[in-house]
Order: C-alpha cells, then sequence, then structure tokens
C-alpha cells in the first residue's frame, strides 16, 4: 500500500558543539511505539478473515524465525530492508569458540528500496522545544539493550540533555510508569546524576511494559526553575516476558 506525503515534528535544541546563537540540532518527536499487536489490529481494520490473536502469533513466529536465521549468520530481507551481523575490534589471530569485549557482534541494516522511497515523502515542522529535561536513550548495563529491555533491580544507563535532578520538589526523580496506566514507579536509588546522564538502579519491576520518565528543576547553566518540568521516553521499555504463557491461537 502506497503511503503519502507525512508530516512530523522536529523538535529543536539549542546545539551544545557551537556557540553560534540560533544554531539548533533537531530530533523527530516520536509519537508512540507499534508492536505486532497493532500491527494485528491494523491488518483486522482492513477486514481480513484472521482473527488478531491468530496474526500476532505468526508475526511473533516470524521474528523467532529470523532471529534465528540471524544468529545462524544469514541476511534477513524484509519489507524494512536487510539485516545481518558484524563484529568489531581487531583479532591478534586464530580462535576458537571465543567471545571477547574487544568484538563486539553487532547488527547491520540497509534501508529497502520501499523505505527509501518512503522517506522521501516525509516533510517536517521545525518547533523550539520547551526548556527542561530530554531523555536520549536508556541502556540496560546487564544486558547492553538500548531503549528495549529492564533488568528489575539491576543498573542503567539514562543518557540526554539537561537531566540533572535538583529542586526540593517532591516529585523530582526519575520514574518507571506502567502501560497499564497505573501508578508511576519512582526509582528509590540514583548512582550518579549529571546534567548529561544518571545512572540508576532499576526497581523490582513487575514483567509488563513500562514507560520511562524524568522530573526536575533544574534549568539551563545550573539554575532552578519554579516548576517542575517531566519528559518521558516515547519508547515503551520492557520487563521479562510479556508474550504470556499462554498458548498460541492457530484457529481462524
Amino acid at each position: 500500500m502506497a503511503i503519502g506525503k507525512t508530516i512530523l515534528t522536529v523538535d529543536l535544541y539549542d546545539n551544545v558543539l557551537t556557540e553560534k546563537l540560533g544554531d539548533y540540532s533537531g530530533k523527530i518527536r516520536i509519537t508512540g511505539t507499534f508492536r505486532n499487536k497493532e500491527v494485528s489490529a491494523g491488518i483486522v481494520e482492513e477486514r481480513t478473515e484472521y482473527r488478531p490473536e491468530t496474526i500476532e502469533n505468526i508475526l511473533g513466529m516470524s521474528d523467532d524465525k529470523k532471529l534465528q536465521a540471524l544468529a545462524a549468520g544469514k541476511c534477513v530481507s524484509d519489507g524494512l530492508g536487510h539485516f545481518f551481523l558484524n563484529v568489531g575490534g581487531s583479532f591478534s589471530g586464530k580462535k576458537s569458540d571465543y567471545k571477547s569485549p574487544d568484538n563486539k557482534i553487532g547488527v547491520t541494516f540497509i534501508p529497502s528500496a520501499a523505505l527509501l522511497k518512503l522517506l522521501e515523502n516525509i516533510y517536517v515542522n521545525a518547533d523550539i522545544a520547551s526548556v527542561g529535561p530530554m531523555i536520549e536513550h536508556i541502556t540496560d548495563s546487564t544486558t547492553g539493550a538500548v531503549d528495549s529491555i529492564l533488568t528489575p533491580s539491576a543498573p542503567a544507563v539514562i543518557s540526554g540533555r539537561t537531566l540533572l535532578l535538583k529542586g526540593n520538589d517532591p516529585s523530582v526523580g526519575v520514574y518507571f510508569t506502567p502501560e497499564s496506566g497505573s501508578d508511576p514507579i519512582k526509582v528509590p536509588l540514583v548512582v550518579t546524576n549529571t546534567t548529561s546522564q544518571i545512572i540508576v538502579s532499576i526497581p523490582a519491576l513487575a514483567d509488563g511494559n513500562y514507560y520511562l520518565s524524568v522530573t526536575t528543576q533544574a534549568g539551563a547553566g545550573y539554575s532552578i526553575v519554579k516548576e517542575p518540568r517531566t519528559y518521558r521516553l516515547p519508547i515503551l521499555l520492557t520487563v521479562g516476558n510479556t508474550g504470556g504463557e499462554e498458548e498460541r491461537p492457530g484457529e481462524l
């Protein structure tokens, strides 16, 4: 299905690499998370005879097969592009059954022609971002996963801008909010706290999906603002196996 012109919002932040007035760096405003659950619901809306649970099950099995293929050294190609593994660092010579932090395995992604065509039809509305905290990434220190998996009761590194946790308002802190919308869970232990990085101990979260947010009264130049400001990472983070243990549906 052809996708027409799309307009996205780009939030503009002061460029920290230059002192030029009016020079900004941009960050596309993420509008949500689109998972297999949303894919299957969208397909059902287009009037298929399959149930959304069946479609989601098939998509999940497809993901599993692609992961297995990547692990076997194959190039995986789909509508988004081509994925294959790479390895970094230098090697001192022949080795067997070898693993080293100096030779990390990564993934290379080459966009498909369809994806490149889609990018040609995306336009932007550039808007000055409100001054306040901005989260760029959260890295799970246990697994190395970025913006995806959380390990409860383990450390994680939050990177961004104006992140310094400062101010006397009781709302100041780091939070994980369940996707269900129940009460946010405040991080009890902050190990490192700077304007660009916060290292926390993830609470003992139950299995599920969570949003990460930072609330602070810190302003530009280590100043204090009157009202607390909050930034929520728009990407859903996952703890445990959210797919559940139920038997995979097979009927139409």
